[in-house]
């Protein structure tokens, strides 16, 4: 049971990875990713992410500049607030358009 409980996470992520690879817009990539964690914490709005920034770049499979550059360009909008790990959703549902 331990074996298969491990196999069918390892089979989630790597589907989620999928997922991200495939999808074209950074912007979409950021949304979802920041709606999962935000679910992964109670839909709280204010929250830490397990990955840095170089790391969620790798994750998105972009560059870091790149990746910054659209996450400033959030910000600016008032969609997301964030500081290094820790994020804070300003407007959910601006989010929740950008992810589908």
């Amino acid at each position: 049971q331990n074996m298969l409980a491990l196999l069918a996470n390892q089979a989630a992520l790597l589907d989620k990875k999928i997922e991200y690879l495939t999808t074209k817009s950074l912007r979409k990539k950021i949304a979802r990713f920041l709606l999962e964690e935000s679910a992964k914490n109670q839909d709280a709005d204010l929250f830490e992410i397990p990955l840095n920034r170089e790391a969620l770049a790798e994750y998105f499979d972009v560059q870091r500049p790149s990746l910054s550059r659209e996450m400033t360009r959030m910000k600016e909008e008032r969609i997301i607030d964030f500081h290094r790990r820790t994020f804070r959703l300003l407007d959910r549902e601006a989010l929740r358009r950008y992810a589908n």
